[in-house]
């Protein structure tokens, strides 16, 4: 039989059957109409299918399923979404597929589907996620799961899934799981209070901005101290130019000035230096002030994530399966 001839058969074989028996579950209120709609988008789907176009031949099949949903054509969907590696979608549809045992299907496609319920059964994970906070919301994979209090059960894909859970004044938690095909997999939620793990966070360490301040006032102090040093030292050159030059005015090369001359220089030098120093020492306290408002701690939460990790353990006897935790 060629692909083509299969194909149509998986569904030509339960529309025969009706014809001579009472009218079965599948078709009950099913219109001629209805029926006639379905086999255009099923012969439509069928192409596609033989074209290798899942994506368009699956929806051509919902079409038809939405004008009759017989398990057969409910069928083709499946195939399309094992194909399209959905396994999860295509157990749920292999499941309507057949609702009826193995009346609607042709005995060699009811073979299939039972092989496929039991290949699928071995690819599907079960992810159980409970928690007992009130109010507390729980995604899965980005989509809603529950809100908690709450016990709830998924089938899922194998591989890696995310399981977050939120919740007012609490700690935002993210589980890491990894799902292996046909195992049964628990995640106990459970979030703690902000106040718990809150810490509080410096741009630097504590003590730096006040060395910076406390710096910046001993250099500014150092500037204070030489600026006092050039006023004693300029005092007491114009006290002796008032003394030795009272009567008569004395040049700057007067012999009268010869123990005091290099006091008014020194007075000039240490007074530049002071003003400088100074600056330097304003500069230093406003940096201080700065980083002082800038290093005010800031409450910060850190990211809770736990890692539910599978393992195969070898055992005398066989394997065992568990999961690793880590955070």
């Amino acid at each position: 039989m060629t692909l083509r001839s299969f194909v149509f058969a998986a569904v030509l074989a339960g529309l025969a059957g009706i014809a001579h028996a009472q009218t079965p579950a599948w078709s009950v209120g099913v219109t001629e109409a209805k029926k006639a709609e379905a086999k255009k988008f099923l012969d439509a789907g069928n192409a596609l299918f033989l074209d290798k176009k899942y994506a368009e031949a699956l929806e051509s099949y919902k079409s038809a399923v939405g004008a009759w949903d017989h398990p057969a054509i409910r069928f083709n969907i499946v195939r399309c979404l094992i194909q399209l590696d959905r396994p999860v979608d295509a157990s749920d549809n292999l499941k309507l597929a057949l609702k009826y045992g193995a009346a609607p299907l042709e005995e060699a496609v009811y073979t299939e589907a039972l092989a496929y319920d039991k290949l699928l059964s071995n690819q599907i994970g079960d992810l159980t996620m409970t928690c007992s906070q009130p109010e507390v919301r729980v995604t899965l994979d980005g989509q809603p799961l529950a809100t908690c209090p709450a016990k709830e059960s998924r089938r899922v894909a194998p591989g890696p899934h995310q399981v977050v859970a939120t919740g007012k004044g609490l700690l935002t938690k993210t589980v890491e799981v990894v799902v292996i095909g046909g195992r049964s997999q628990e995640v106990a939620v459970k979030l703690d209070p902000l106040a718990r793990a809150a810490r509080v966070e410096h741009r630097w360490s504590q003590y730096v901005p006040w060395v910076v301040f406390g710096t910046g006032f001993a250099i500014a102090g150092i500037g204070a101290v030489l600026d006092l040093s050039a006023v004693a030292d300029m005092d007491s050159y114009d006290r002796t130019v008032a003394q030795n030059c009272s009567v008569t005015a004395c040049a700057e090369d007067d012999p009268r000035l010869a123990g005091v001359r290099d006091l008014k220089s020194s007075a000039e030098t240490k007074s530049n230096i002071a003003v400088g120093v100074m600056i330097a020492g304003a500069a230093t306290i406003a940096t201080g002030a700065v980083m002082l408002y800038l290093n005010r701690g800031r409450t910060v939460y850190p990211e809770s994530v736990e890692r539910l990790t599978p393992s195969v353990t070898p055992m005398p006897g066989g394997a065992t399966f568990n999961l690793t935790r880590g955070f």
